[in-house]
């Protein structure tokens, strides 16, 4: 699956649930990639270089759903992780149940393991 394909499956599943989560991965999968073997081309955009960055979100969850939300997510980042050296760490604010779940996102392109 090329980064395309996968960014534009991710975008199908996400985006209603999770839209900040989705441009972020479009953006780790598009705009950064997994890198050049080329050397010289600026910092994070060699093959060997880690890479991250954080997004933040707000979910309001339809009927109280979270878990629902939370486990299409989880879908989707098992997805990311078999098809890209792309990872997504989830944090979790705690949170009462029924009130919108706040998360932070960290993308990580790390070569080795995490």
């Amino acid at each position: 699956m090329t980064p395309y394909e996968l960014s534009k499956l991710i975008h199908m599943e996400l985006s209603p649930i999770a839209p900040r989560l989705s441009a972020a991965i479009n953006r780790a999968l598009v705009d950064i990639g997994e890198g050049s073997v080329l050397v010289g081309l600026g910092p994070g955009t060699n093959e060997n270089e880690n890479v991250s960055f954080q997004e933040s979100e707000t979910i309001n969850t339809i009927g109280g759903d979270a878990e629902g939300a939370l486990a299409k997510i989880h879908e989707m980042m098992w997805k990311l992780e078999e098809h890209s050296s792309w990872k997504v760490i989830i944090d979790k604010k705690p949170g009462r149940p029924g009130k919108p779940i706040q998360l932070l996102y960290t993308l990580v392109r790390a070569k080795g393991d995490l």
